[in-house]
Parts: C-alpha cells; sequence; structure tokens
C-alpha cells in the first residue's frame, strides 16, 4: 500500500508540473487595439463673443477640429453649445467625442480627460473611456504649436483689427484664400467680397442676427440651404454660397445698373434687403421717371417715398413701404470698406 500511495503521489505531481507547463505554452490573449473612428462628433462650450472686433475664438477652434480630423485621417462634425449650456453630460454618456471649454489652469473635471492648454485659451476634453485617443490629441497640440505655421495661423485669428485704423497689413482675414478663390469666380475684386464679409460677420463664424442670418455671409437659413449649405459654420460653404448669390445678383441688375461699380451697388442693396424690395424702388424710380440707372438717384429720389406708409401702388410696389436708411448706409459703407482695405492689403 506504501508504494502504490507513494506512486500516485509522483503521479499527481507529474500531472500538475504538465499542467503547468502546459500553461506557459499556451499564448495569452492581446489586449484589444483602439479602433480609431472615422467621424468625430465636437462641440464647442465657448459662448460667441458679443464684441465682433474681439478675436475669432470661435472660429479657430473650429479650424483647429478641422486639422485635427483631418490629420488623424478623421471627418469631424462641430456644433456650438448653447449659451449657458453645459455638454459635459453629453460627453460622458457618449453622444459626443470631443468638448472644447474655456481654459481654466486647474480645470479638473470628474469622469474625463483634459488635454494640454491650446494656446492658453481653451482645453478640450474626452471621455475617460479613451486614454489612447487623448494621447494623440497631446501629441497633435504640441506638434500644432511646434509648426512652422502655427503662429501665421494663430495671429490671422486672434490679432483683429479696425479697418478704419489699421495700418498696412499682409493679410486680411483668416479666410483669405476662399475669398480670392469666390471672388475669382464672380470676376470681382476680392477685396470687395471681403468688405462683404467684413460688414456682415467682421468674419466671426459664429455670428448670428436678430432676424436668424448666420455664418461669415450672413445668410438665411432658407437662402443658405438653397445654395447648398448644410453647415452654415463652415466657413468655405458660407462663403461659396455668399458668393453665388452675389453673383446671381449682379447677372439680376446687370442692364439696370450703368456701369459695374452701379451694379456692384444694386446687387450689395439686394443682397441686404432682398430682390423684391430693390425690384420695387426699381419700379417706382421708373414709375416717377427717375433715372434708375445710379443708385444714388434711387436713394435721394425714390427711398424717401418708399418709407411713407401712403404708398399704395399695387402694380409698382408690391411689397409696401421699405425704410431703405439700413439699407442705404449699408452699401455706402460696404464700398467704404472696400477702399480702406484695397488701401491697407494691397
Amino acid at each position: 500500500m506504501r508504494k502504490a500511495s507513494i506512486a500516485l503521489l509522483i503521479l499527481t505531481a507529474l500531472l500538475i508540473a504538465g499542467t503547468g507547463l502546459a500553461s506557459l505554452t499556451v499564448r495569452q490573449p492581446e489586449p484589444e487595439l483602439r479602433v480609431k473612428p472615422d467621424f468625430i462628433r465636437g462641440v464647442l462650450e465657448i459662448s460667441p463673443v458679443t464684441d465682433t472686433s474681439k478675436a475669432l475664438i470661435t472660429g479657430y477652434h473650429y479650424h483647429l477640429l478641422k486639422r485635427f480630423a483631418a490629420d488623424n485621417g478623421q471627418t469631424v462634425e462641430i456644433r456650438i453649445a448653447p449659451r449657458g449650456e453645459s455638454c459635459l453630460d453629453s460627453l460622458r454618456a457618449g453622444a459626443i467625442d470631443i468638448l472644447v471649454v474655456p481654459y481654466e489652469d486647474s480645470l479638473a473635471v470628474d469622469s474625463v480627460l483634459v488635454s494640454l492648454p491650446v494656446d492658453s485659451l481653451s482645453r478640450w476634453l474626452m471621455r475617460e473611456d479613451d486614454p489612447e485617443g487623448m494621447r494623440e490629441l497631446n501629441d497633435w497640440i504640441q506638434a500644432w504649436h511646434a509648426s512652422d505655421e502655427y503662429a501665421r495661423v494663430r495671429d490671422s485669428f486672434l490679432n483683429r483689427f479696425n479697418a478704419f485704423r489699421s495700418g498696412p497689413r499682409e493679410s486680411i482675414s483668416p479666410y483669405d484664400s476662399l475669398i480670392r478663390v469666390h471672388a475669382d469666380s464672380l470676376g470681382w475684386d476680392w477685396h470687395l467680397l471681403a468688405a462683404v464679409m467684413y460688414q456682415e460677420s467682421r468674419f466671426h463664424i459664429e455670428s448670428r442676427s436678430k432676424r436668424g442670418a448666420v455664418g461669415l455671409m450672413q445668410m438665411m437659413p432658407r437662402t443658405a440651404a438653397k445654395y447648398g449649405v448644410t453647415d452654415p459654420l463652415d466657413p468655405e460653404m458660407n462663403i461659396a454660397a455668399g458668393a453665388q448669390l452675389l453673383g446671381n445678383l449682379i447677372k439680376r441688375y446687370y442692364s439696370v445698373g450703368d456701369n459695374m461699380t452701379e451694379r456692384y451697388k444694386y446687387a450689395l442693396a439686394a443682397y441686404n434687403a432682398g430682390i423684391g424690395r430693390i425690384d420695387d424702388c426699381i419700379s417706382l424710380a421708373r414709375y416717377l421717371g427717375v433715372d434708375p440707372s445710379y443708385w444714388d438717384n434711387v436713394v435721394a429720389r425714390v427711398l424717401p417715398l418708399m418709407g411713407d406708409e401712403s404708398v399704395t401702388l399695387p402694380d409698382v410696389v408690391k411689397l409696401g413701404p421699405f425704410k431703405g436708411t439700413e439699407t442705404s448706409f449699408y452699401v455706402g459703407n460696404t464700398i467704404s470698406v472696400y477702399e480702406q482695405l484695397c488701401r491697407i492689403c494691397p
């Protein structure tokens, strides 16, 4: 019996040893690699500025989010958080991927990851379950700050100017290249398209008028959609749509204005007030025997009558009274800005 017990113990020991050796040869499963998403949902929780002479903070971060996504082979959808609304819960719940918030030196938020500072302007937040994504982001931020184009791009967004107080400049806005392309498509001097944008939004992509016009070119949503705008924040979409609209307005009033300057004025007037209002002004001018070939004739002799509540000429003035003072100022101011931009940035 003793020999049998010893043999059983030896056999058991051998089995245990064999099991241990076998376990060493079994390949352990490798940790799952992070799958980089093709699409990023970003939110800018940076309140739009009320003073449009200030730096283009929203536009800068929109640009950086686009750059980050493109450099990582991704696309991105960007929206602005409503004023006073926190999107932290949406980030934690996975409804968004990156949340941009104003910079705080000691920012600490539960259950989220916090990026390196971006120009002491902001920090970008990500979900706590994506540390690899945050490492990619921080590497990108460091590379961006060290890049050759960093200082130029940053300055174009953050060093704002007053057109009538500025000395000579090498650029007018961060969107000069886009403005030039779309001005060429119109056959316009690019300074004039830049002047429209300056007058409309001061180059703030987040601008929104009381009437609901949005973006760099301050187009009404229905009009913007007609010209293919799906993201009113997107500078290229907004500029392209505004340029197409202005181009169509030039064609509409080509036979009205005596020369290109007068046609520009009519296009600007219609851009501001709408085609129907300007067509009414032209109809009333012709009804009164006023030559509409020159916009100033309409301003001096027709607009005062258009503002009179007693204007009741259904076959001539179809939309009723029109107080065109704002439109008159708009046209004059845009032309003045254009002339100034030509001087400071040849």
